[in-house]
């Protein structure tokens, strides 16, 4: 088999998804499988889970019994999957393109790279205010073209991407990483320091899913005690820090003695800057230093 599509769940209905990577499969005859990994959602979206896809062809599923996390969930597809390469879709994903499944084996028989990055799109229209945080950030930072993705190893995100088995096999996501943020940033880098070759191509899915905008903070806030603790334990190293723009930023203002300065403006600011990207009233540049005070709070509070 040549490709294994690999979905981890965690309360999310992917009957859609599937349904939709199924039907090209069997409209194209594709040597492609489904594989559904549920990191033990709530019994309800399990049930309906594992109702809705017992029919549908070239599909499995499974389900964990505990919460696995982020990392930890994705390394299990390797034992499970028959496919010598794996396409890992985030189970709150949707396809939107009819050639998905075939634009992907069309890169693989090129054999062009040992990962291939297919990129996502979000909504072109504006949501309601209480979810622009997430929206707004996601089109201006994450959605980029394929010539903006070659050009930078900034921004590889895991909701849609395929990697040789034995790639991941060598290099598997770190399980150390728990919990929400910045496990997609460590395994770009591992794979980075390594010289794999990562091919782009324009394939996106659409994130559909859009955190309220308090929901999003609260992530961002995890994301950030993530990213210093795999700084501290993992990758303490200027290469790693010159890989993230957070770390590299916050490095530049340690250097030139300008974090008292920061702390000051953000006990002017700091409630009133989160109290308007909450509301949806903000701009990106605010939100930036949001994110520099909370890595400022957080090393505070680990005494760096």
């Amino acid at each position: 088999m040549v490709l294994s599509v690999c979905i981890p769940v965690y309360n999310s209905d992917v009957k859609v998804l599937v349904l939709a990577i199924s039907k090209q499969i069997a409209i194209n005859n594709f040597p492609v499988e489904i594989i559904v990994l549920d990191d033990a959602s709530s019994p309800e979206i399990e049930l309906i889970n594992s109702n809705s896809l017992e029919e549908i062809t070239n599909t499995r599923y499974f389900s964990l019994p505990e919460n696995m996390g982020r990392s930890a969930i994705r390394n299990r597809f390797i034992d499970l999957a028959h496919g010598d390469f794996v396409l890992f879709i985030d189970g709150d994903s949707h396809v939107i393109s009819e050639d998905f499944i075939g634009n992907y084996l069309q890169t693989i028989q090129l054999n062009s790279g040992d990962l291939i990055f297919g990129g996502s799109v979000y909504q072109n229209e504006s949501p309601s205010r209480d979810k622009y945080l997430r929206w707004k950030y996601s089109i201006c930072r994450e959605s980029k073209s394929v010539r903006d993705r070659a050009n930078s190893h900034y921004g590889f995100k895991t909701n849609n991407f395929c990697i040789k088995k034995a790639v991941l096999k060598e290099y598997p996501f770190d399980e150390r990483v728990r919990g929400y943020g910045h496990e997609d940033t460590l395994f770009g880098f591992v794979l980075l320091q390594n010289n794999i070759k990562i091919v782009h191509i324009d394939n996106p899915v659409l994130n559909s899913c859009l955190d309220s905008n308090p929901i999003y903070l609260e992530k961002t806030q995890q994301s950030i005690q993530n990213l210093w603790f795999i700084h501290e334990e993992i990758q303490p190293n200027i290469d790693f820090i010159n890989h993230v723009r957070l770390l590299k930023t916050y490095y530049n203002v340690k250097k030139y003695r300008a974090i008292p300065l920061l702390r000051f403006v953000n006990y002017l600011v700091g409630k009133s800057n989160e109290h308007f990207l909450k509301s949806g009233w903000f701009t990106l540049r605010m939100f930036d230093f949001y994110k520099l005070a909370m890595l400022v709070n957080w090393t505070d509070k680990k005494g760096k």
